[in-house]
């Protein structure tokens, strides 16, 4: 990065390899079909929340989690993150953590969390229809 007259630039390369770097940690399985479905699961679990605010929270959840490779540091980095969004409350943030967290473990897309799964992950102790 460099600055001419005060502000910061970066070159095309540097910005087309940080987003190609940004989309491989998020949505290793392709950009377009992670992003319709995990849009899709978004609309289910927070029915009230706007798709533009809930895959911004996804995708920045997940992209701080996985730079911490993932696990124990992956899921407080994303905590952290989440945490700086006054309007995303607990409940949420454990949804989104749970659901982080369960989409990248998957292989394949055939592997995709459901709603569900999400939910149990997120709140054991509670009991959620099939």
């Amino acid at each position: 990065m460099g600055l001419f007259d005060g502000f910061p630039f970066t070159s095309k390369e540097d910005r087309e390899r940080r987003t190609k770097d940004f989309e491989n940690r998020v949505a290793p399985h392709g950009v377009e079909a992670q992003r319709d479905r995990m849009r899709e699961m978004m609309k289910e679990l927070f029915p009230e929340m706007d798709s533009k605010d809930a895959m911004f929270v996804f995708f920045d959840a997940k992209d701080s989690y996985t730079k911490k490779e993932k696990g124990e540091a992956g899921r407080a980095a994303a905590a952290a993150r989440l945490k700086k969004l006054r309007w995303v409350d607990e409940r949420k943030t454990q949804i989104i953590l749970a659901y982080v967290e369960l989409e990248s473990e998957i292989e394949s897309m055939d592997d995709y969390p459901t709603a569900e799964q999400i939910l149990a992950r997120a709140f054991p102790e509670e009991t959620f229809p099939e």
